[in-house]
């Protein structure tokens, strides 16, 4: 069945912003527990291990950050790889995630806890429920993809520049990693953006139970050593040198975002490395993820750039929504467990979607109810054999 293209008579739950002074204390969000990881390799297969964790090393100051452009190789954005990666390193795992929840990457999260702040681009998320809990995905049609490689293309050498920094501020534990002679000191090895070390994380925000996965960039460990574990988790970001009150502004901005990615993941340490115009690298420093709010609260300013109060109000608000109208959709409600021959179709998914709205807040609907659609994905989001193994007809 196709998923309907109109919404002109759609029933809509709106959902406003909370008020950026609120100041009643946020529900809380739960440390993160680690679940199990995995690596993308140079060719994008995944491998259930920590073969693509890389350990910090500092960078060298002065080091050059458009070194290695014209050799980099860059993942192919126009496939999208939906939710695949995380729901392949679950069922490898026991118990991977409290039932009654919301899974997905950790940068749908982000989004909407940023959401407040947000005052220009918005957002569609795509909502299923199965199995007692409901995966998020971001609805980014190819169309929609394709317009933003094209505007992303003016940006490719400043964005290549925070790959670069990642490679100057690690060291990989492949013992048989090849680097040039040629190469400045304390390269770490060309940029692949296929590669990627992910991990999953149990956590909740008040009483809703989240189950993400995310990119970790590097970890403080002797390389070659095992994962340390969460709390030796490093996040690496770059920023242009501040020279006024303006670019300060930015920043204290732009921290809101690192703030958010590095706390859902339970990740305690962010590097940042200062680059000038050229994109020398003049400066870091290190940012300790949970004293960030009360750095940017100790601005003499009387309008902060951003308070944590109203990203949980948020965050729990639009997820509390989600469940609400999704979870009662799962198609294990009408169909038990082990009921579905594996011969049978499966039972349509029911699609939701929830779109922000800058500056005013979050709207969900139903779409449609679809099945198993022609690239073989339930609901056009979940693999067709994980839906199997969900439901009990592998």
């Amino acid at each position: 069945m196709s998923i309907p293209s109109s919404s002109s008579s759609r029933t809509s739950h709106f959902l406003p912003l909370p008020p950026l002074p609120i100041r009643t204390s946020p529900p809380l969000y739960r440390k993160p527990t680690l679940i199990t990881t995995y690596s993308h390799q140079p060719d994008r297969s995944i491998t259930h291990d920590d073969s693509s964790m890389a350990y910090y090393r500092p960078a060298i100051i002065g080091s050059d950050l458009n070194y290695g452009y014209d050799d980099r190789v860059e993942r192919d954005e126009s496939i999208d790889e939906h939710l695949d990666g995380l729901c392949d390193a679950l069922r490898g795992v026991e118990k991977g995630e409290r039932r009654g929840g919301i899974i997905t990457w950790r940068g749908m999260i982000t989004r909407i806890m940023t959401a407040p702040y947000e005052d220009r681009e918005g957002w569609e998320m795509t909502a299923i429920a199965l199995d007692g809990s409901v995966y998020v995905e971001l609805h980014d049609p190819p169309e929609v993809r394709a317009k933003r490689r094209n505007q992303q293309a003016s940006w490719a050498k400043q964005s290549y520049m925070g790959y670069s920094y990642e490679s100057f501020s690690t060291v990989s534990g492949e013992p048989n990693q090849e680097i040039s002679e040629d190469a400045p000191e304390g390269w770490g090895g060309d940029v692949n953006t296929n590669v990627q070390w992910c991990n999953v994380v149990r956590s909740a925000i008040g009483d809703i139970p989240l189950c993400l996965g995310g990119e970790v960039d590097c970890v403080k460990a002797e390389p070659g050593t095992p994962h340390p574990g969460l709390d030796q988790c490093v996040e690496l970001k770059t920023n242009k040198v501040i020279e006024n009150e303006k670019q300060e502004f930015t920043f204290h901005k732009k921290l809101l975002k690192h703030w958010a990615q590095s706390w859902l993941l339970g990740i305690p340490e962010i590097q940042v490395g200062f680059r000038d115009d050229s994109g020398i690298l003049r400066s870091q420093r290190a940012f300790e993820t949970e004293k960030i709010p009360r750095f940017i609260a100790s601005i003499p300013s009387p309008h902060p750039p951003w308070q944590p109060q109203p990203t949980l109000h948020f965050l729990h608000a639009v997820l509390h929504l989600v469940l609400t109208h999704a979870l009662p959709t799962d198609p294990l409600v009408s169909f038990p467990k082990g009921s579905i021959h594996p011969e049978n179709p499966l039972p349509p998914a029911t699609i939701w979607r929830f779109a922000f709205i800058p500056r005013r807040g979050c709207e969900m609907y139903n779409v449609g109810e679809l099945g198993v659609d022609g690239e073989g994905r339930w609901g056009g989001m979940l693999r067709e054999d994980y839906v199997r193994w969900r439901m009990g007809s592998a």
